[in-house]
């Protein structure tokens, strides 16, 4: 089971919830969005390394359209120094998103998602793109990049485009990462059967927003630490022992819905 795009630095004790990801055989791509994302996402890769029992399969590295309006040539360099010191790392997730300020044509988004596409293309690397808006200016770009399908591939994050786009990305080698949202529109759903599953990916997408909509540890859960548990220990002690209590049942959690989460879209598409 294979997760192409989790946020693993922004959910719950992300070394813990590596590990509780790993005893479920739930592997994933570690993808970071900003500088502070990208040194806590090289920090896990290098522990889950010395750990030798992780679910991390991947990592990217790239500069979010949220943050574009921020970037700057440090911000680059530094994500130039850290794709260059991994040569297992994607780039990304870069892209466009009208939600955001420098949106419109020749705008900073574009700007700096261009700069990114190139970099791929350069260090030979697998681009993570987001999209929210025009997907076909999105292909307009890579093209003007140099993404040609010989060499590395966009992949199209949480994909919702439609049939137009799938046809004008699969000669770029494009790959399409499946989200439980790619389901909803008509034509992305439409869009999906015309996708060769060999170049069908899954992803849950899961960042601080996730926990919201999984079944979160409970008051009384978080609370409750058994009897015979503090019997012995002080008040701050048996305080202490809650909070770790909840702690570790909020990793679990977490990891469980996950799993779920992802086997939902897997199932979606097999329904297809």
């Amino acid at each position: 089971m294979l997760d192409f795009h989790l946020h693993l630095a922004r959910l719950p004790d992300p070394r813990e919830l590596d590990q509780q990801l790993a005893q479920r055989g739930y592997s994933y791509i570690a993808v970071a969005c900003e500088p502070w994302e990208w040194d806590a996402v090289a920090g896990l890769e290098k522990g889950s390394r010395e750990d030798g029992n992780s679910g991390l399969a991947g990592v990217a590295y790239g500069v979010h359209p949220m943050v574009a309006a921020e970037t700057t040539e440090e911000y680059l360099a530094h994500l130039q120094k850290l794709l260059r010191e991994n040569s297992r790392a994607m780039v990304g997730e870069a892209g466009l998103d009208k939600r955001y300020p420098g949106y419109e044509a020749g705008g900073i988004q574009e700007h700096v998602f261009l700069k990114q596409a190139k970099l791929a293309l350069e260090l030979g690397r697998d681009l993570q793109i987001h999209c929210v808006g025009d997907y076909g200016r999105i292909v307009k770009l890579l093209q003007s990049a140099g993404f040609n399908g010989h060499g590395p591939r966009p992949v199209f994050h949480r994909f919702g485009g439609d049939t137009g786009t799938v046809r004008a990305a699969l000669p770029l080698g494009a790959l399409f990462s499946l989200h439980a949202d790619s389901f909803r529109k008509k034509s992305t759903a439409a869009a999906i059967g015309l996708i060769p599953h060999e170049n069908i990916r899954f992803e849950t997408d899961a960042d601080e927003t996730f926990m919201q909509e999984s079944d979160r540890v409970t008051a009384q859960e978080s609370a409750h630490v058994s009897a015979q548990e503090c019997a012995h220990v002080s008040a701050q002690e048996s305080a202490d022992l809650a909070v770790q209590k909840c702690a570790g049942l909020a990793v679990q959690k977490c990891a469980d819905f996950l799993v779920k989460k992802l086997e939902f879209v897997v199932q979606k598409f097999n329904e297809i």
